[in-house]
């Protein structure tokens, strides 16, 4: 199955939804019939301007970009819908290489179940940290998030800017450096660039000179387990009602997730004993996949048996 036939799965024109930030690469098309609505920072003559400076894009992909229907950041997705449809309204939200830019992902969620039908889904493609350019980053936790939504963060902060620029990677395979590979690849070829110290002069200028402007990276960085671990972290302290429905991958560089807006959320705490052994298991699992593909234990898998 595709990376699209994934992230759209039980997805049909019938069902009404959202796609966040498609830009030229729409996974819900209107034009395929699909009842569909754009959220994005940009509207879509702004898109098409930016696309047609951009000569990285295709230009026979520039007329796959779609109106915007929502203009604005997917963290106020809950308020951006509600203001123009009643709560409740939308069967799925899809979202493909987002969740990990937004400063706040708590209030996120909290939107989309706030907009989601019991029932809904919110389907998502989330980058792999051990198989992109942030191979050298540690994965984000729960406490992460936590504190940029106790501070209803607004944009990334300039520790979250130094960490990407700082520890940004590229993926060597035949003369090629690649933002993205697999996990059965030599991780010996992953190469940090050399930019601590333009990362630390940045930070310097920022701290002397502050300013408004929104500085885009991957505020976060996950793996499966790791995701998965938060998710159920907030479920259980009563801070997100989502369900986990699914959490598939790696596939190449990303892995798919499916949340649920459940029919009757649950309350804080409950089943306490099944929630600590199912923690329990992820906190294993997330030091697994951190070992997985790394240098030492690929070399080992190489080894021939004694």
């Amino acid at each position: 199955m595709d990376r699209r036939a994934q992230i759209t799965k039980f997805l049909t024109p019938q069902h009404r939804g959202i796609e966040i930030g498609p830009y030229f690469r729409p996974l819900m098309p209107k034009k395929e019939g699909n009842n569909c609505l754009v959220l994005d920072v940009f509207d879509g003559p702004t898109l098409r301007q930016k696309a047609a400076a951009d000569s990285n894009i295709p230009r026979d992909l520039i007329p796959n970009i779609e109106d915007v229907d929502l203009v604005g950041s997917s963290t106020e997705i809950g308020d951006l819908a509600t203001a123009k449809f009643p709560a409740g309204s939308f069967d799925y939200i899809v979202s493909s290489h987002n969740f990990e830019h937004l400063p706040d992902p708590i209030r996120f969620l909290q939107g989309c179940q706030r907009i989601l039908k019991p029932g809904g889904v919110l389907s998502m493609a989330v980058p792999d940290r051990r198989v992109c350019f942030d191979y050298f980053r540690p994965h984000s936790t729960t406490a992460d998030v936590l504190e940029a939504y106790f501070l209803r963060r607004q944009r990334p902060t300039p520790a979250q800017v130094f960490m990407q620029n700082s520890l940004h990677s590229r993926y060597r395979r035949n003369g090629q450096e690649l933002l993205g590979f697999c996990l059965e690849e030599d991780p010996a070829n992953v190469v940090p660039l050399q930019t601590l110290e333009a990362a630390f002069q940045r930070w310097t200028n920022f701290n002397a000179h502050p300013d408004e402007i929104y500085h885009d990276v991957h505020c976060w960085a996950f793996t499966p387990a790791s995701l998965e671990l938060i998710v159920r972290d907030l479920k259980f302290l009563g801070v997100l009602q989502m369900d986990i429905q699914q959490i598939t991958g790696a596939y190449e560089n990303e892995f798919f997730v499916r949340l649920l807006n459940p029919e009757s959320p649950s309350p804080a705490h409950a089943h306490r004993e099944e929630f600590y052994e199912k923690r329990a298991q992820l906190l294993q699992r997330i030091n697994d996949e951190a070992s997985e593909n790394s240098n030492r234990v690929y070399q080992l898998r190489r080894q021939p048996p004694p």
